[in-house]
């Protein structure tokens, strides 16, 4: 069975190559006969060009320009580049004939007298005169008489005859030459004159002719009817039979894969592939005078070969139906929501770029300086400009144009900049009223920048007011914290003296004693302490500086405390660095913050846990690192610990003045330190830091 199929379709193969040789070969066969046609009607089409009084005329004109191009030379008053200049100002259309037939033509001016005047810079070789007329393959003669009367032959002409009654007919037409109308306008304007008393002598070589005619004339090469007709006719057969196979059951073909190609590749092949013939038929036919080559076979055979693939695709829309064509078929319909979304992207990124355009003058900078800015408006402006005033004439509506659209650009400008700056004056409005947490949501073009500083403005006062705040709650805190810690003491001193007066036993005298002693100290300490501290905040501390190891002072101050943390049941790990960091310090201020952190630790650490304290160089400082897990839940702010009279026991039930973190902190900042608490659940971590020598 699959054999019978493959005998099947090679019989359809070689039908399909027959179907497309046999006309090609049809076409091939007519090649001489079309080829006097075509050379024929192409003879006509040069011979109508050449005969033209379009042709002729420009000769006429040529006269009229030579002539004031020597009489502006000798008169000194314009120069010959200034009356073209002049022409090509008022009638440029006259100027450019006579440019384009300037390349290929030679030419002489003689007098009344047959004397030389002039003659053309760049001619075929052979000096240009009545006689050596009959080496060019066209040859006319016009003469002028002291009256401007004007005479002109053909002197030498394959058409001489039919380019001679063209020439009486411009000749006898003169009054409505297009030359004549031209040199009437402005010969009052510009003293432009018609030639007198000379006689112009043209030629042109059959070379130059052909050049000029293809320039200037050239419309394609001519297809003789009947070849077009014979085309057409072996083209329909050929789609007709594509078209027709595949209801051949037999031949097995119609539904290949080279059949489903889609739409707009078959449009476009069909399209190069007529166009192409169309422009080049007429070539094919005279390039080799007939002569058939083998290029000339190869090349029917691939046009009646996409005339039949052309035929094939086109079938599928009638065996699949228009709209599955249209939806298997073609590029552009499925693809069509990916084309318009493409489109509206396109059309999106214009209008982004339109609309950076405009309010990039919204983006200026004040801060910058204002050359730059006006540079960049008037060079946009100038762009614009020059695009206007290289369109002419069409230049001044465009002008106007641009000129209202700038009007209202400018209007709409305006008005969004009072619109900015209303919004600005409320919002500066706003904030003087007290109302810092107005906030500046619009965009405010030029004025952004001042956003920006509102925004500084309301931060500066909002921490301002938040400092003021947290001072003034500070300062209740410390008035009562100093109260009460005075007021403990003292109150404890007074109730043990009335209870020692009226005490007999010599054994609780004793005790009594000793409490008012330790009260009395601990008041002492309390109000060392705050003198300490006072004179610190008020910088009035005097700093003994000199080089010292800060591990070694650590290991003392750590040594005096040994039993009060072995008391405590902490177990102090502590890591020392193998070299010495030396510092610009003040000992006792320094030995005091280490003592004050230790005892901190000690007297709130939970017993039996670890410390750790580790001791190290980071760049150009040493660093104090501490940490200690605390017995009570660290509740507190890590920012307001460092505070005069502030304890991590807001209930102050331990020992102590509340001054000891103060203490550390005004020392440390003194001697041009840091210092940084952070607790992290009941993890309590103290950083110091020193600047070494």
């Amino acid at each position: 069975m699959d054999t019978k199929l493959k005998n099947k379709h090679k019989l359809a193969v070689i039908l399909i190559a027959l179907t497309i040789f046999v006309p090609a070969m049809a076409v091939i066969q007519q090649y001489p006969r079309y080829y006097r046609q075509t050379a024929k009607g192409q003879e006509s089409i040069d011979k109508s060009a050449v005969c033209s009084s379009n042709f002729m005329e420009k000769f006429i004109g040529a006269g009229y320009l030579l002539y004031n191009m020597e009489n502006s030379e000798e008169d000194g008053e314009d120069t010959a580049e200034e009356v073209k200049e002049m022409l090509e100002e008022n009638e440029p259309t006259f100027l450019y004939d006579f440019e384009e037939l300037y390349p290929y033509l030679d030419y002489r001016v003689e007098d009344e007298d047959g004397k030389l005047v002039t003659k053309s810079t760049a001619n075929s070789g052979t000096s240009l005169t009545d006689k050596t007329l009959s080496s060019y393959a066209l040859g006319i003669v016009i003469t002028y008489d002291k009256n401007g009367t004007i005479d002109a032959k053909i002197a030498k002409g394959e058409y001489k005859e039919d380019q001679s009654i063209e020439l009486r007919k411009v000749i006898g037409n003169m009054d409505d030459s297009k030359y004549d109308n031209i040199f009437s306008r402005l010969e009052n304007e510009h003293d432009l004159e018609r030639p007198k008393n000379r006689t112009y002598i043209y030629a042109m070589t059959e070379e130059n002719i052909d050049k000029y005619m293809d320039n200037e004339y050239y419309s394609g090469f001519y297809t003789p009817g009947e070849a077009v007709g014979l085309i057409t006719i072996l083209m329909a057969a050929v789609a007709i039979a594509a078209f027709l196979y595949p209801f051949l059951k037999s031949l097995n073909t119609g539904n290949e894969l080279v059949f489903r190609a889609p739409f707009e590749a078959v449009a476009i092949v069909f399209g190069m592939m007529a166009a192409t013939l169309g422009n080049n038929c007429g070539y094919m036919f005279i390039r080799n005078e007939g002569r058939v080559m083998f290029i000339d076979v190869l090349c029917w055979i691939v046009i009646f070969g996409i005339v039949y693939w052309t035929a094939g695709c086109l079938r599928q829309v009638f065996t699949l139906g228009g709209k599955r064509y249209v939806k298997e078929r073609t590029f552009l319909v499925p693809s069509w929501k990916y084309i318009k979304r493409g489109w509206h992207w396109i059309a999106g990124k214009v209008k982004g770029w339109l609309d950076r355009l405009y309010h990039s003058f919204d983006n200026i900078d004040f801060s910058e300086k204002n050359n730059r800015t006006i540079l960049k408006i008037v060079a946009c402006n100038f762009v614009i400009l020059v695009f206007i005033c290289s369109m002419w004439f069409f230049g001044i509506m465009a002008l106007i144009i641009y000129s209202v659209l700038l009007f209202f650009v400018l209007r709409k400008y305006f008005n969004d900049l009072k619109e900015k700056y209303a919004l600005l004056l409320q919002s500066t409005n706003e904030i003087a009223e007290g109302n810092l947490d107005a906030s500046i949501t619009d965009d405010l073009g030029v004025f952004n920048p001042f956003k920006a500083e509102i925004q500084k403005i309301q931060s500066g006062f909002k921490k301002a007011v938040d400092e003021e705040v947290k001072s003034q709650r500070m300062k209740t805190e410390l008035i009562t914290n100093v109260s009460h810690d005075l007021k403990t003491p003292l109150t404890a001193i007074i109730t043990y003296v009335n209870l020692l007066k009226e005490e007999k036993d010599e054994e609780k005298r004793q005790d009594y004693i000793q409490v008012l002693e330790r009260k009395s100290l601990r008041l002492k300490v309390l109000i060392e302490d705050l003198f300490e501290i006072s004179k610190a905040s008020s910088k009035n501390v005097t700093l003994d500086i000199m080089d010292i190891d800060v591990s070694n002072l650590f290991k003392q101050v750590k040594l005096e405390l040994e039993d009060k943390i072995q008391e405590a049941g902490l177990e102090l790990r502590c890591a020392y660095p193998k070299e010495k960091l030396i510092a610009p310090l003040d000992s006792q201020k320094t030995y005091r913050i280490f003592e004050n952190l230790l005892a901190n630790i000690i007297k709130y650490s939970m017993p039996n846990t670890r410390v750790y304290i580790e001791i190290g160089q980071e760049g150009q400082e040493a660093v104090v690192r501490m940490k200690n897990i605390s017995a009570a839940e660290l509740n507190f702010d890590s920012e307001e610990i460092t505070e005069r009279f502030v304890r991590g026991d807001s209930a102050r039930n331990t020992e102590g003045s509340g001054l000891g973190l103060a203490i550390v902190k005004s020392f440390t900042e003194l001697q041009g330190g840091k210092l940084k608490i952070t607790t992290e659940a009941d993890l309590f971590k103290a950083e110091l830091r020193f600047r070494l020598k």
